[in-house]
């Protein structure tokens, strides 16, 4: 008796909570009119992880801009950007997808307070950058970082021993030292992504005189920049506030009547968390699998 009634408790919890998530998924389409602009929050570290917190998925952001791409109930998108980047693969995947956009529905971006980095990188491939007054933008690099335990290791006489099929294969490790030639093939990797980078922000931004993109290098070395200068150097449109944004919208679409319908990006529910992971698992489950170090924009 008490068993059934344990899976009566269990299947009417999740019936519950079937009805809650039914009611607070956002009806990205239903009822919108066909002069619409999709509005989406880029807020927090970009990561293609899930439900970390102070972070965006970019394969919902990625997704949303797919079915946008698809719907004709978009005329375009406003992306409202508050980021200081984050992960290089995510960022480039967002960039890659709103430059592929843009070329059917224009995508304005509004950099709300920060626009760094990865952050920025996304930001380049839209059609018109209007950026708040008070907004820090920029940051054009790369960087690898690894802590480095090794001589609080050796106070405390612990040693590490590691067993590898090439020199390289422990080179970030935290806990030794990194070699002069380690060194210098990390900071070419680094170099790799940075062009990458400066190349595609050059493309985005249609910089295509040798002075435009031998200033571009000169400023793309992690500085940050006030909206003001920013717009000096040709990296934003516009120095603005959110109203601007929605106003060049209706004026590239030539629409004084556009409704702007933001699109939350899905994060799950409380009840989500609890049926579909174990507190068990959650403890023993790593958060991040990139190991101690990863490629950031």
């Amino acid at each position: 008796m008490r068993f059934i009634k344990t899976i009566f408790l269990i299947f009417f919890i999740i019936l519950i909570g079937c009805g809650v998530l039914i009611f607070l998924i956002p009806k990205d389409e239903e009822g919108q009119s066909d002069n619409s602009v999709a509005v989406i929050r880029i807020q927090g570290i970009i990561t293609n992880t899930e439900d970390e917190e102070g972070t965006v998925n970019s394969n919902q952001v990625i997704s949303v801009l797919d079915k946008i791409e698809k719907s004709k109930k978009y005329k375009g998108v406003l992306l409202i950007v508050d980021s200081p980047g984050g992960m290089a693969a995510p960022s480039l995947e967002i960039t890659y997808k709103i430059r592929k956009l843009k070329k059917q529905k224009p995508v304005i971006t509004y950099i709300q307070n920060l626009g760094a980095s990865g952050a920025y990188y996304l930001s380049s491939a839209s059609t018109y950058i209007v950026s708040n007054p008070q907004a820090i933008v920029g940051s054009i690099g790369v960087i690898i970082s690894v802590p480095q335990v090794y001589d609080l290791m050796n106070k405390i006489g612990v040693r590490i021993i590691n067993i590898k099929s090439g020199k390289y294969k422990d080179s970030l490790s935290p806990f030794k030292p990194l070699s002069k030639d380690q060194q210098e093939y990390f900071q070419q990797l680094v170099m790799e992504y940075y062009y990458q980078f400066v190349r595609d922000v050059a493309e985005n931004r249609n910089f295509k005189t040798q002075s435009q993109i031998k200033e571009l290098y000169e400023i793309a070395d992690g500085r940050v920049f006030s909206s003001n200068t920013a717009l000096k150097y040709g990296l934003v449109d516009k120095v603005g506030v959110l109203d601007d944004a929605k106003e060049k919208a209706k004026e590239i679409l030539k629409d004084d009547k556009l409704k702007f319908v933001e699109i939350k990006l899905y994060k799950k529910t409380p009840l989500e968390k609890i049926l579909g992971s174990s507190s068990i698992s959650r403890k023993i489950e790593p958060r991040l699998n990139y190991g101690p170090w990863m490629i950031l924009y």
